[in-house]
């Protein structure tokens, strides 16, 4: 489990979304695995309103504000990755 905090987008209105990351698990052969996946604790509006219990009401938005959350999460670990692995880079260059 990792923790989740992410801006997101829908129609235009800017939510933070608060929560947990489950990176998931591949199938064995006594499991049949479990696809990544958010838990989302708060969804606040720009004001600060907590809207999760209202988002929740509507499960297609709610399903809705999950998956940007974990794009968004997954997009940000990439973009960490490739920022560490151009600083090693320039570091293995600066030290030849």
């Amino acid at each position: 489990m990792e923790y989740l905090h992410v801006s997101i987008e829908i129609n235009g209105v800017k939510l933070e979304v608060i929560g947990n990351y489950w990176p998931g698990e591949a199938a064995s052969w006594d499991s049949p695995g479990e696809s990544e996946s958010v838990e989302i604790g708060k969804i606040l509006t720009e004001n600060g309103d907590d809207i999760g219990s209202m988002v929740a009401y509507f499960e297609d938005l709610q399903e809705h504000v999950e998956q940007a959350a974990l794009e968004a999460h997954i997009g940000r670990k990439e973009l960490q990755r490739d920022e560490a692995a151009i600083a090693r880079r320039e570091m293995a260059r600066e030290a030849a």
